[in-house]
């Protein structure tokens, strides 16, 4: 907690003497988000996205910050606009397929995708075998299935 808080009077300095700077704003976000001052870091990272929209991580974290505010249509909203900006990071897919489990969605498109994208990004294997077990298709969460 120390190293957070930290880091975020050094974000704030860096602010106060450059306040057009999105990447202060993203990072005393995420520093936020490791004090679960989650509506804070939402905060910080619009400005960041106000200054640079095309910050694709700053609209990952925003996702991340709004699933555990339980607010899951609108960081699917923030994952779709990851996925937009920047469609070969498996990151968003795998993000956007665990927010759409929790809303009872099918996400196991989302996990073909990341897998796609990155072959060795286990979570996603992870992910995608827990949802086939819960859908009854044990035969695939075990592997036995071909298809992917």
């Amino acid at each position: 907690m120390g190293q957070a808080a930290s880091a975020i009077r050094n974000y704030n300095k860096a602010i106060e003497l450059d306040p057009d700077n999105a990447s202060a704003y993203y990072n005393r976000g995420n520093a936020k988000a490791d004090l679960g001052q989650h509506d804070d870091t939402i905060t910080d990272v619009n400005t960041a996205i106000r200054f640079f929209p095309g910050y694709v991580k700053a609209y990952h974290n925003r996702g991340t910050a709004k699933v555990t505010l339980e607010q899951y249509a609108d960081a699917i909203a923030d994952f779709d606009k990851a996925i937009e900006l920047e469609p070969e990071d498996a990151r968003g897919y795998l993000s956007r397929g665990v927010v759409k489990e929790r809303l009872g969605e099918y996400a196991i498109t989302d996990y073909d995708t990341a897998i796609r994208l990155k072959p060795d990004y286990a979570a996603a294997y992870f992910t995608r075998g827990t949802e086939r077990f819960k859908l009854g298709l044990i035969e695939e969460a075990k592997g036995i299935s071909k298809r992917h």
